[in-house]
């Protein structure tokens, strides 16, 4: 076909093509929507040991006045608030600044309204928060991951940072408090009614993918309700010990951790994933060599093409 006297790359553009022509055909563009829900299993208020509690008001204070892109670099200044050293808190400062200046660009993210203040409560809070990003032509059909955060809150380039890998699934994030180690199913399944809510539409079954104690938080979800979710993939953590004896044997869990870690270093990781193996054989892990627990950040290429290996970016 030609266009305009030159040659057309139809088939190189085509996904970009069909999703214009989708979001024509159903009018809902891209979007970024922060559903709320009232409900009795938010996470108690965050609670934390000196010195990091005496810093608590003022941050709550900058959280009610600052957007996340200038939270983020101040609280990186006072490090033990996210449970970072020093040395962590130094090398992820002009990562995490780069990725708020990507974030700057985009029309979705660049006014988003941060669920850090939420996740810093003083109070339990009676209703439920969460973010989704949804693409052009979002429809019952089109995939979904549901991401729990790590120690922190959930922060708003976890899910910038998803969406540029994954730009054709609906991205859920719900917030829980400072970690969601403990997170209910109850709550995720509150979070994805919300969502569904405001569509207009039956999401589908989703990934659930957890990120350090977000990862813990996740396995735990993963046994216990193995027929919610369609995979898991556990980032920066390892399969707890309440979890190792519950994977079944059709089920299809992923680990991805930095090669540096502890628990890799030390064999606990592979022995854990043997334990899996015995009744889930379909279980994976992979290291990626030389990073450590921040590799999202450190290792963007590389995470990227391994989480492509285990859902591809058109997957259903």
């Amino acid at each position: 076909m030609r266009f305009v006297g030159k040659w057309f790359p139809i088939r190189a553009h085509a996904p970009a093509l069909a999703a214009l022509l989708l979001a024509a055909l159903t009018g809902r563009a891209a979007e970024l929507v922060q559903v709320t829900w009232p409900t009795a299993n938010a996470s108690d208020p965050v609670r934390l040991q000196a010195p990091a509690s005496d810093l608590l008001p003022a941050f709550r204070l900058a959280l009610s006045a600052l957007p996340e892109a200038a939270i983020v670099p101040l609280a990186l200044s006072q490090p033990v608030v996210l449970g970072l050293t020093k040395e962590q808190a130094e090398v992820l400062r002009p990562l995490t600044v780069e990725r708020y200046r990507v974030m700057a660009l985009s029309p979705h993210f660049a006014k988003a309204t941060s669920a850090l203040p939420y996740a810093f409560s003083d109070q339990k809070p009676a209703h439920g928060v969460a973010s989704a990003y949804v693409p052009a032509g979002a429809t019952a059909k089109t995939p979904v991951i549901l991401f729990l955060h790590g120690y922190g809150g959930s922060f708003l380039w976890y899910q910038h940072y998803l969406s540029e890998i994954f730009p054709n699934h609906i991205i859920i994030c719900p917030a829980y408090g400072i970690s969601t180690a403990t997170i209910s199913q109850e709550y995720v399944a509150e979070s994805l009614a919300a969502v569904s809510k405001q569509l207009g539409f039956r999401l589908s079954s989703p990934c659930l993918i957890g990120l350090s104690a977000g990862g813990f938080g996740a396995c735990r979800l993963y046994v216990a309700t193995p027929t919610f979710y369609t995979q898991l993939i556990c980032l920066a953590a390892f399969p707890t010990d309440d979890t190792l004896a519950r994977f079944l044997r059709n089920s299809r869990p992923r680990f991805l951790s930095g090669g540096t870690e502890p628990f890799v270093n030390s064999g606990d990781f592979q022995k854990r994933i043997a334990i899996i193996r015995r009744t889930a054989p379909a279980v994976e892990e992979s290291t990626i060599p030389g990073a450590d627990h921040f590799f999202l950040l450190t290792h963007p290429k590389e995470t990227k093409e391994q989480l492509l290996r285990w859902l591809p970016a058109d997957s259903n």
